[in-house]
């Protein structure tokens, strides 16, 4: 009987160890790349609604209104959503569908951003962005993100941003949720937001349950001018993301934007096994 207990507990003990030879054996360098974009493009995608201001929002609703059905429709606002606005709440709700008739939907986005307007003291004015039954092409996206913004010396120039436990939902019904510090820097000229930049961190755990971290180097870099064609991919910058795989053992990917052409970005994603992974956003699933 002792020999046999012995045996069945050596049993137990190998499979264990081979389930776990297994899972690293098994870990795709490629999925990970692909978790890594989704996330990122998650992030940016919405950055220039938090950016416009309620005045905007109002011209831009009251433009839409009196346009008239029989010419082609100007995109005023990137994606050309449905604009609703509560006076009373200082609440925008941007409700996207699928419209054949607008250029700058690039993105297959359904669903809400409601973005409320709040001053909570005379020197800080805060944006809340919520997302509502939101996604973009097969990832759905949940969570708050609120952007502060300080009046000083040049109170339009800067934002902070925080987010904890959003969460970016896979076409299976996987999530990564991630927390994260970010500072926005705006460009403008005579009143006219030309560029932004972006930099920061972020943590949190990927689809497989696994701790991740991610830093940018160098920050991100928009142009105004293509984001209203809704190209919403970085021209320039460059992430460094570590995926543990112990609580003190990581691989590490690096995801640099790259520029092809005028608002022609890519993403590069390098995995650390020395493989190249390029995203586009023309002619991904989440463009279709």
């Amino acid at each position: 009987m002792l020999k046999y207990i012995l045996f069945l507990l050596l049993l137990v003990s190998a499979t264990a160890c081979s389930n776990d030879i297994d899972r690293n054996i098994t870990t795709d360098l490629q999925v990970e790349g692909k978790e890594i974009f989704n996330v990122s493009l998650a992030l940016e995608e919405p950055l220039y609604y938090a950016f416009l201001t309620l005045d905007q929002y109002r011209t831009a609703k009251n433009d839409t209104l009196k346009s008239n059905d029989s010419l082609p429709k100007v995109p005023i606002v990137p994606g050309c959503p449905l604009i609703g606005i509560d006076e009373t709440l200082k609440l925008v709700t941007l409700t996207f569908s699928k419209q054949v008739d607008c250029s700058s939907q690039k993105l297959k986005r359904v669903g809400k951003i409601t973005l409320q307007f709040l001053s909570p003291n005379v020197l800080e004015s805060n944006v809340l962005m919520v997302y509502d039954q939101y996604s973009i092409g097969t990832t759905k996206i949940e969570g708050t993100r609120v952007f502060k913004q300080t009046r000083g010396v040049f109170p339009q120039s800067r934002r902070t941003e925080l987010f904890e436990d959003m969460l970016i939902i896979d076409e299976f019904g996987s999530s990564t949720k991630i927390s994260g510090s970010f500072g926005h820097q705006l460009s403008f000229q005579n009143g006219t937001l030309l560029e932004y930049k972006t930099s920061g961190n972020l943590e949190g755990r990927n689809l497989t349950g696994r701790k991740i971290k991610m830093t940018q180097t160098n920050p991100r870099i928009y142009k105004t001018n293509c984001v209203k064609q809704g190209i919403v991919l970085a021209s320039e910058g460059l992430e460094n993301w570590e995926i543990f795989r112990t609580p003190t053992q990581s691989l590490r990917h690096n995801l640099e934007y790259q520029q092809e052409g005028a608002c022609e970005p890519k993403a590069v994603i390098a995995l650390s096994d020395g493989r190249t992974l390029v995203f586009r956003q023309e002619g991904t699933e989440l463009g279709k």
